[in-house]
């Protein structure tokens, strides 16, 4: 669900909101809203307020919009079962990666700010990640792939409609679709996309394990 509010009054009332509710995992898609005309220095204000090291809402930041997104129990079962296989390949090839997960990223100069569900830094520790993931079970919001721009993070991931979408930083700074991981060559993403549709995480992560052996036999 999508929301836009104009004033910026709304801000302090979803403040409240949110730290007056002490609700489990929702187990409907996540809820979006978005808050124009809020200036840089009104969203780290905001940020302060909700506090460090919550477990949600996430924030996103770009040009003045600001964007809440809550979770929910079916968002946070599609992250963990497109880390794990992640992880698992990793391991296979003998990648070393650095977990960022949900880790803020801001850049003040260019109005960008983002907490991605997932992200990883790829052969060695970056400032920013090599690789983001976003699960949007909602449509709408603020531009992701512009904030992600800014940050010229190399490659994003979006879950939706029941697929994993791959686009591609470019030489001229431009997004593209790709239909396989530019990162990631070897990995079979249609094995993960099925996996995504096991509900049991054992055998989801065995089913994922044994495509990974097949494909080092073949």
């Amino acid at each position: 669900m999508l929301s836009s509010v104009l004033l910026q009054d709304g801000i302090d009332r979803a403040v409240e909101d949110l730290l007056r509710s002490e609700a489990p995992l929702r187990l409907d898609p996540e809820n979006r809203i978005v808050f124009c005309g809020v200036s840089w220095k009104r969203y780290l204000a905001f940020d302060k307020t909700l506090g460090d090291d919550r477990p949600g809402p996430r924030l996103f930041y770009l040009d003045g919009e600001l964007e809440i997104v809550t979770t929910s129990i079916e968002h946070e079962r599609i992250r963990k079962w497109i880390v794990g296989p992640l992880s698992d390949y990793f391991e296979h090839l003998g990648t070393e990666i650095f977990f960022r997960g949900q880790a803020t990223m801001r850049l003040p100069l260019k109005e960008a700010a983002a907490e991605p569900d997932e992200s990883w830094c790829i052969g060695e520790e970056k400032k920013f990640p090599d690789l983001v993931l976003e699960i949007a079970l909602t449509t709408g919001g603020i531009n992701k792939l512009e904030i992600y721009r800014r940050f010229k993070v190399p490659e994003v991931w979006f879950y939706r409609r029941n697929e994993l979408e791959m686009f591609a930083l470019s030489a001229s700074g431009r997004y593209s679709k790709v239909p396989r991981s530019k990162l990631l060559r070897g990995l079979d993403i249609s094995l993960v996309e099925r996996c995504l549709r096991i509900q049991s995480w054992q055998q989801a992560r065995q089913t994922f394990r044994a495509g990974l052996a097949k494909s080092r036999r073949s």
